[in-house]
């Protein structure tokens, strides 16, 4: 009898509680009906609030329109994301010795040429297209050390043991040079300073880089070095070495190298490596 009481109680209760609140109650309802209407079909609020559709149909076209665009981006993304490993296919390789025993960094280059289905040879390039200068040491009136641009010279005959180096300013010389006389669009351009993110980047677009590194990707020694007359300092040490960069894996660089041939090498001894070669490199593009 008491339980009948309090439900009637109650019921009472919850209707007075109703009828005195019904006016917020209807607008709460009708609020999240609204709301489940335009989840459903956004245009339905142009219906419930026929004063606002124009501003909210504007914001449905302006986010509609929108979304093809952003889609474009995510597409763009995963096709310029780069693999965890990749390795150029069909790259061919010259040795440079016993031709050119110093002739390295001409040698890279021909290997590159190759890969493009350009017929040339390794001495052709080093006799006709690569700039030679001897090797000449003078101090200045500023008591500096002046030579010879390894920068834009190869320092020495690279058909001698006794040849030097040359940096990417002669190796862009004898590509342009070649590439011209063959009739070709293709040019070289110097990297230099690129990351070893971005050589594996062009490394996965099938585009091969002349990196400048160390025989057997081993640490730099003691350099020697002087002025050119431009201002630049330039040195070399034993062991400097061109090289192909074809590609990359979590551990592991491929090089086609010029002495050894098709080698994998350690991806921390390379990064080391051309990185105290002063990130040195050049395409063909």
């Amino acid at each position: 009898m008491k339980m009948k009481r309090r439900v009637k109680k109650s019921a009472h209760y919850v209707k007075e509680l109703f009828l005195q609140n019904r006016w917020k109650v209807t607008a709460a309802l009708a609020f999240l009906l609204a709301l489940l209407l335009f989840a459903e079909e956004p245009s339905a609020w142009r219906y419930i609030f026929p004063e606002q559709a124009e501003p909210v149909s504007a914001f449905i076209q302006a986010e509609e329109s929108r979304m093809p665009e952003e889609d474009a981006y995510v597409q763009i993304l995963e096709e310029n994301a780069v693999p965890d490993e990749y390795v150029i296919g069909n790259f061919g390789i010259v040795y440079q010795e016993p031709e050119l025993p110093t002739g390295c960094e001409i040698t890279a280059l021909t290997m590159a040429l190759n890969y493009y289905g350009f017929p040339v040879d390794k001495m052709t390039m080093a006799e006709s297209y690569l700039p030679t200068a001897p090797l000449v040491y003078y101090t200045g009136a500023d008591g500096r050390l002046y030579g010879t641009d390894m920068n834009n010279y190869f320092v020495g005959d690279p058909a001698s043991s006794a040849g030097i180096i040359c940096g990417t300013g002669a190796i862009i010389t004898a590509a342009d040079g070649y590439l011209a006389d063959a009739g070709s669009d293709m040019r070289a351009v110097d990297r230099t300073g690129a990351s070893c993110e971005e050589l594996y980047g062009l490394v996965s677009r099938d585009i091969p880089v002349v990196v400048w590194v160390m025989v057997g990707m081993a640490a730099r020694g003691e350099t020697q070095g002087w002025y050119t007359e431009s201002g630049d300092y330039v040195e070399w040490s034993h062991g400097d070495h061109g090289a192909v960069l074809i590609g990359y894996s979590e551990n592991t660089v491929t090089i086609a190298d010029p002495i050894s041939g098709m080698t994998e090498y350690s991806r921390t001894a390379f990064e080391s490596v051309f990185q105290s070669r002063g990130n040195q490199c050049v395409t063909l593009e």
